[in-house]
């Protein structure tokens, strides 16, 4: 079995034993072959590793493939799958349990991935194609709708985008608007949906849009790092539906369906003033729809999800999920990484490095090689966009780690307003503070080898001539200098030639 990525092993270890997905599922949340799936779990099983676990990558990597296995072939005993197909058609009955009992009956016989295929040629041959039946609990999808609503801010009118959420087994709907349809509106929707339900499923099934799938595929789509963080958190597992299947999203696309002609052309010729007038609104029309009886049946969508699919489902945590946003940077030469125009730092040894940065309102974490190498508090301080850990720099720079903007303004005050306020100018043109403390130490050490009205003149003189780099400052304190030892009172001596001698008078 071809070795995986060990992100995709501790998720599938993940999904197994906490979420309790068939490997069927798994194999489609994780991305990977259902061989892959058992391989895997029957690895960790002889391993000895469960989940969760404090192992690295490497660790894990190390005990999952200790070594190359060679195959063997063998003749295995064909299972009998007319036997398996009329066991399939009874409710709660898999083909993982089916593979189980036929492995007790012939330990040497088909691994599960072959059981399988077996199986689905079968189906094939026999032009078998059966009603999907969804079961309590078990999925939602997730999708949004194809119409949009209008409100009014400020007199201009904006578009509101409509989130729908669908529980298939039982038809019961989260419907809510979005001032846009950005990754953190996706996710908002998601944990609000979970809130409404008071529970979550065990699969999540979005269509293959951008904010779910970073780059479709039909056996490997890439799903989005936040998203994929989310669906940790609330231990269910993201299976996206397959393009250009349009069985896959039927359940969704009714429920759009619903949510277009009850909710949002019901709402058409209402004139909202506010988006808090549109939410209201749509939220109200949306019991509306979950407490109309079926026209077939006695119930509606309420009753049943209370009696049928809410005990089902996965308790919610104990804590609301915290909206993460992922982005790749390079470490800088000063080993710092950018995240929404401030500064981190991580150990200068990863500087020219390719890094994860995972951003959240209070939190900044840096990951190389899926491994975190940093943690720093959020900073939203616009004078001091940089944060930097003593403990990331070189021995030669910790020299200057006390250095700060607050300790270079003081010195500057001390000479005069005029200074500080040179000193706030030069650093104000560097995109880093500390960029600009090499400068500012030169320019204020001039400063006190003169006399403070001196230097506040340069410094004036400085500002106003737009001079910030520490060259163009000396150009002009040389020039001060020379300008002050021209204007020096000449000494008045009679012993002294003055001008009117050199002139011809005098000389009688």
């Amino acid at each position: 079995m071809r070795r995986i990525d060990m992100d995709k092993a501790k998720e599938i270890l993940r999904l197994h034993n906490n979420v309790g997905l068939s490997q069927r599922d798994i194999a489609k949340s994780v991305g990977c072959s259902l061989g892959t799936v058992s391989s895997v779990l029957l690895k960790a099983r002889e391993a000895g590793i469960e989940y969760p676990n404090q192992l690295t990558s490497k660790e894990l990597g190390t005990l999952l493939y200790p070594s190359v296995e060679k195959k063997q072939g063998v003749a295995k005993p064909e299972p009998d799958l007319e036997y398996i197909h009329h066991e399939m058609g009874l409710k709660g009955v898999t083909l993982q349990l089916l593979w189980e009992e036929y492995k007790i009956e012939h330990p040497d016989g088909l691994m599960y991935t072959q059981f399988c295929e077996r199986y689905r040629n079968f189906r094939k041959q026999n032009d078998v194609y059966m009603r999907r039946h969804y079961k309590a609990g078990e999925r939602v999808m997730i999708d949004w709708a194809g119409l949009t609503m209008h409100y009014y801010q400020d007199s201009e009118e904006k578009t509101a985008y409509i989130f729908v959420a669908d529980l298939p087994a039982t038809s019961y709907l989260y419907v809510e608007p979005f001032r846009d349809m950005a990754m953190s509106s996706w996710i908002e929707g998601h944990v609000k949906a979970f809130e409404y339900f008071g529970g979550v499923t065990r699969i999540l099934v979005p269509d293959n849009t951008k904010t779910a799938v970073t780059k479709p595929d039909k056996k490997d789509p890439l799903l989005n790092k936040t998203y994929h963080e989310m669906a940790a958190f609330y231990g269910t597992a993201i299976v996206p539906a397959r393009p250009i299947k349009p069985r896959d999203k039927a359940p969704v696309e009714t429920g759009v369906k619903i949510a277009e002609q009850r909710i949002i052309a019901k709402l058409r010729n209402q004139t909202f003033l506010s988006f808090e007038e549109l939410h209201t609104a749509v939220l109200k029309e949306l019991e509306i729809v979950n407490s109309t009886p079926f026209k077939k049946l006695p119930s509606n969508r309420l009753s049943t999800f209370l009696e049928i699919e809410k005990p089902a489902l996965l308790p919610l945590p104990d804590s609301r999920f915290e909206y993460a946003e992922w982005k790749i940077h390079k470490v800088a030469f000063d080993y710092h990484v950018e995240y929404d125009g401030h500064f981190y730092s991580v150990s200068y040894v990863y500087a020219g490095k390719e890094v994860e940065v995972r951003g959240t309102i209070r939190t900044i974490e840096i990951f190389f090689e899926h491994e975190r190498i940093a943690t720093h508090p959020r900073s939203y301080d616009k004078r001091n966009r940089y944060v930097t850990n003593p403990e990331h720099m070189p021995e030669n720079h910790r020299a200057v780690v006390d250095w700060s903007p607050e300790r270079f303004v003081s010195w500057a005050s001390k000479i005069g307003p005029e200074t500080e306020a040179y000193i706030r100018f030069v650093m104000s043109k560097r995109d880093h503070p500390e960029q600009a403390y090499k400068t500012c130490a030169g320019i204020l050490r001039i400063g006190e080898q003169l006399p403070s009205e001196k230097m506040e003149l340069i410094c004036k003189d400085a500002l106003k001539r737009n001079a910030y780099t520490y060259k163009y400052f000396s150009m002009i304190y040389k020039q001060f200098s020379e300008e002050l030892k021209s204007e020096k009172k000449p000494i008045d001596h009679s012993n002294v030639r003055g001008s009117e001698y050199y002139r011809g008078k005098n000389n009688a």
